[in-house]
């Protein structure tokens, strides 16, 4: 395949030193060395060097996410399939790759405006130990978690990750729409090379943030228990009560970060030992038991 994980994600933040700080006292990230951006706050939650990057900017929103490609060769054969499919592609410079400590990364717009990053080479990081008593977030060869991003051209959208980033499909899950005169809701769950059951999710609606959510595995629940009361004490808005899915069967909440990003916290999340005999499921439900939604009036 080549994509291996998601390594890292960027956000631009008015108040990178706010995220910073919340992420640290509420998640039990850590706040990393600076690898050389401007105003730029790089956050660990592993041994890699950092997996999130805010940016400071005139806006809260999210920017890309970085996937980590096997190696030299399989980065070179992804922008020459960028190239032939007519895709324009951003070549980073050195400068700008030494940023992300990684050897080489590029850019690319998928059919429904995100940013894909992906790179190779990433640099070794000190040891880490989460804070708040959390014993370590399920990461390594898996990447940061997941995340769920807008896509309204969503059958483009499929077919960019699927046939040009050669991503497979976990689950097809539809959802009853918001009011009759809208579609039903969709969200296409696809892995990488990784046995995470979805590395990224596609959500047949925008979202003004840039991203529907990005999640955080953790390894026991009682530490997601923990980390709930911390999202209370904070005064952040619980948008989904605890609950289990059903198609990855992870014991999750979520709620709003900062900037109104949308984030899952979870534990217990499937993994797949074996992608050559999995057969992609078809879900009509979101739930085993629990999210309760919770969506703030806006207007």
């Amino acid at each position: 395949m080549g994509i291996m994980n998601l390594g890292y994600v960027i956000l631009e933040m008015k108040e990178p030193s706010k995220w910073s700080k919340f992420a640290q006292d509420v998640l039990g990230f850590g706040e990393a060395e600076s690898y050389g951006e401007n105003g730029t706050k790089y956050l660990r939650m592993d041994n890699a060097p950092f997996r999130y990057m805010i940016r400071k900017g005139t806006e809260d929103r999210f920017l890309a996410g970085g996937y980590e490609i096997s190696s030299k060769n399989d980065f070179e054969k992804q922008i020459e399939l960028f190239k032939r499919s007519c895709i324009d592609v951003y070549l980073g410079s050195k400068a700008e790759a030494d940023f992300r400590a990684v050897e080489a990364f590029a850019s690319v717009k998928d059919p429904s405006g995100n940013t894909v990053e992906i790179f190779y080479g990433r640099a070794s990081g000190k040891s880490f130990l989460p804070g708040h008593g959390i014993s370590k977030f399920v990461t390594g060869l898996m990447g940061l978690g997941h995340m769920v991003l807008p896509a309204p051209e969503t059958e483009k959208t499929i077919s960019f990750y699927e046939d040009i980033m050669g991503f497979g499909v976990s689950d097809d899950l539809t959802l009853p729409a918001f009011a009759p005169e809208m579609p039903e809701q969709r969200i296409y769950f696809m892995h990488s090379d990784n046995p995470r059951h979805h590395t990224l999710g596609l959500y047949n609606f925008p979202n003004p943030t840039g991203v529907i959510h990005l999640m955080a595995e953790m390894t026991s629940m009682d530490e997601v228990g923990h980390c709930l009361d911390r999202v209370k004490a904070a005064g952040l808005h619980i948008f989904a009560s605890l609950g289990r899915h059903a198609n990855d069967e992870m014991v999750s909440f979520y709620f709003f970060a900062p900037g109104g990003i949308g984030f899952e916290v979870g534990y217990d999340g499937k993994q797949i030992d074996n992608w050559d005999s999995y057969e992609p499921t078809k879900s009509v439900i979101g739930d085993i038991w629990g999210h309760e939604y919770d969506f703030p009036v806006v207007g």
